[in-house]
This record gives C-alpha cells, structure tokens and sequence, in this order.
C-alpha cells in the first residue's frame, strides 16, 4: 500500500519485546532473536564497553548476552521487569564473568598472539566489514551515551 508521501506501508504488526522473548521461549524463534539484538544490541554493547573498554571483548558480551538470552527466555517473566532491563542484567554479568577471567588469565581480555611468525599479509579491503561497520556504530553510540550526561548537566 502506498501512502500519500509515497513511502510504502507494511501490514506486518511490531511485536513487543516480551512478546518476542515468548517467541523465543516457545518457538525456538530466531527471527526474534535478531529483532531483539536489532533493537536493543546498541545499548547492551555500550554497557558492555563501559565496563570493558574493549570492543572486541564487548562484542563478546553482546553475543554472550544473546546466547544466554536464548537459554533463558523460558524464565523471563515480564511482570517482573522490562526485557530491556533482563538483557542489561545478563550483559553485565557477561562482561564480569569476562574481566574476572582476564584477571585470571596472564593474557587480559584479548588472546595473545602464540606463533613468532609474522602474520601474514592481506590486500587492503575496498569496503569495511559488517562487523568493523557495526563496530564503529556502536562505538559512536557509546561516545553519544558518555557525553550526553556532560552535555545535559551544563
């Protein structure tokens, strides 16, 4: 169907979260898994990053939480909490279970490098990956989110 300003309509309804949590539950609904991390991936990755201040080991946590969220959605119940507030949960405790185990291991939050061979070269990448891409946005997200509280408290 197209509107007036020419943009296209879709019939398809907006699913809320816990409505996507119980898809999850029940179905083994991956789709709503994505439209979850879609929704809410950018904040759980800067709150992530802000314990970690690693975006590698804050991708970790994000996929971390997703992982568990999909283990767990079973016992998410909505009346007790929002589910965005259930995923903030689950990626703090990833990003501590993630600093106590760099704390314990000599190598820190990224792996070192084994092999004395250089690495080897690659061509240069005409276009950034999706991850680099999806990084950098979400790095810019969490300099929005560190700054913003500056901004309103001038």
């Amino acid at each position: 169907m197209v509107t007036g300003s020419g943009a296209l309509t879709t019939s398809t309804p907006v699913l809320s979260d816990a409505v996507l949590v119980e898809r999850i539950a029940a179905l083994g609904d991956r789709a709503a898994l994505a439209e979850l991390d879609t929704r809410h991936g950018m904040t759980l990755y800067a709150i992530a990053y802000t314990l970690l201040l690693n975006p590698d080991a804050a991708d970790v946590a994000v996929a971390a939480t997703l992982r568990e969220a999909w283990r767990r959605a079973a016992s998410f119940i909505a009346r007790e909490q929002t589910v965005g507030r259930w995923l903030a949960q689950l990626t703090r405790k990833a990003a501590q279970d993630q600093l106590r185990r760099s704390v314990m291991s000599p190598g820190g939050l990224l792996p070192r490098r084994t092999s004395v061979a250089p690495p080897s070269p690659r061509p240069p990448a005409r276009e950034p990956s999706a991850h680099r891409a999806r990084t950098s946005l979400r790095l810019t997200w969490v300099a929005a989110a560190l700054v913003l509280p500056l901004i309103l408290l001038t």
